[in-house]
């Protein structure tokens, strides 16, 4: 008796995915492009009143990160989360990748805003920031300021407040 073969069972297949970036100017919410002095944000001060105003006029929190050189001039911008009035998610991996893939980064400064216009930090923010610490240390970038925004050019520091390693701006 002649029997036909089986056809082979079929191999699972799945697509690979290809990481691919491309920077594009950031637009305001109403679709102009923004534009930013060329500074270099050497002390928290400046980059305060260089980021602060991405995100003061946010009615929740929102979460961002900036991607700086050697010389800190502001390579890249990239918004990680938008909560509530009160919060906003962060997550470890997601603060880091925008300072990995963004070539010449050597350090970054996380901002974020209190829609409340205190920029007073929460215990929140103080834990966030050790572990922000911690995950740069590892990651070998520089963690060179967690700012919190508030209105009319208030903003806290964390690094001129002593929570951060000394670093030379």
């Amino acid at each position: 008796m002649l029997t036909t073969p089986s056809p082979p069972l079929a191999t699972p297949r799945h697509r690979i995915r290809e990481l691919v970036f491309a920077y594009r100017p950031l637009r305001d919410n109403d679709g102009r492009v923004v534009d930013i002095a060329t500074r270099v944000l050497n002390t928290p001060r400046i980059a305060a009143s260089t980021l602060g105003p991405l995100l003061t006029h946010e009615p929740v929190e929102v979460f961002g990160v900036a991607c700086l050189s050697t010389k800190f001039r502001l390579l890249a911008w990239h918004v990680l989360s938008r909560g509530t009035r009160a919060s906003t998610p962060v997550s470890m991996p997601d603060v880091f990748v925008p300072a990995c893939v963004t070539p010449g980064t050597t350090g970054l400064i996380v901002v974020h805003n209190h829609p409340s216009g205190d920029p007073a930090p929460s215990q929140d923010d103080a834990r966030l920031t050790v572990r922000l610490c911690q995950a740069a240390d590892v990651l070998d970038i520089a963690l060179l300021d967690h700012l919190i925004v508030g209105d009319t050019d208030r903003y806290f520091s964390f690094r001129e407040h002593g929570a951060l390693k000394p670093v030379t701006w």
